[in-house]
């Protein structure tokens, strides 16, 4: 049986290794993303899939970050794969050392020529972006690229497009993390509701990951009933790509 607390006990540890994805990713400029959860009595595994214009790797990057107590090809309960998604990305720009000049040809994506419409001054990400309304799922992992992460047999149980993701800030177990715990709860204590500042942000204390949680340990989907608002468009994490 799967237990609520297991779940959301591997997603804390993730985060604090840096393994839990975040929209407001610092060298990757968000474009899209999709979650997908999978489990059965046993058995439960997520998928976070964030794609985003990555000016280190040069490309399109396609990330999917699985976590899970069944993930294919490993013992650990993490995992992640890269994919880049511009098959043409080297013949985009021109080299120019002031900036990036879009040679306004089209985009190949798994071996489809895609036009895109812009101004041969477009950035490269705001470019990608352009491409999100009506070609998604050609960035987005198809199944069977989520498949090499899960088990082919484990049933998928919800599939988001757009969900409430709170900014991470999570601090690894240590002496000294205890130590300034109890400081700041000390210096917080009389702080008012609208002034008071939690002393981390874990994926435990986000509604939508807790109510995952219960949906995996289950495999009831109706344990999904989120009150906030889904964030994950890009317009809503302005910093990412930042860095």
């Amino acid at each position: 049986m799967v237990r609520v607390e297991a779940v959301v006990d591997v997603f804390d540890r993730a985060a604090e290794q840096l393994r839990f994805p975040e929209p407001e990713h610092p060298h990757s400029y968000l474009i899209a993303a999709r979650l997908h959860a999978f489990s059965d009595a046993e058995r439960w595994a997520r998928v976070i899939d964030t794609v985003g214009c990555n000016p280190r790797a040069a490309n399109v990057v396609d990330v999917l970050h699985a976590l899970g107590n069944c993930l294919t090809g490993t013992n650990k309960t993490w995992n992640r794969h890269f994919v880049n998604r511009i098959d043409n990305f080297a013949d985009l720009f021109e080299d120019d050392p002031g900036a990036a000049v879009y040679r306004q040809v089209p985009l190949v994506i798994r071996g489809q020529a895609v036009p895109v419409a812009a101004a041969a001054t477009i950035s490269p990400e705001d470019l990608f972006r352009l491409l999100a309304p009506q070609h998604r799922d050609l960035l987005l992992a198809e199944n069977t690229e989520v498949r090499q992460l899960v088990p082919a047999d484990l049933p998928q149980v919800l599939r988001l497009d757009d969900w409430h993701h709170t900014a991470l800030r999570v601090r690894p177990p240590s002496p000294e993390r205890d130590r300034q715990r109890q400081i700041h709860k000390m210096l917080t204590r009389h702080a008012s509701p609208q002034a008071w500042v939690p002393f981390e942000v874990r994926p435990s204390d986000i509604e939508t990951y807790q109510q995952i949680g219960e949906v995996m340990a289950t495999a009831d989907p109706s344990h999904y009933r989120p009150v906030l608002p889904g964030n994950t468009h890009c317009s809503n994490w302005p910093m990412s790509g930042a860095l």
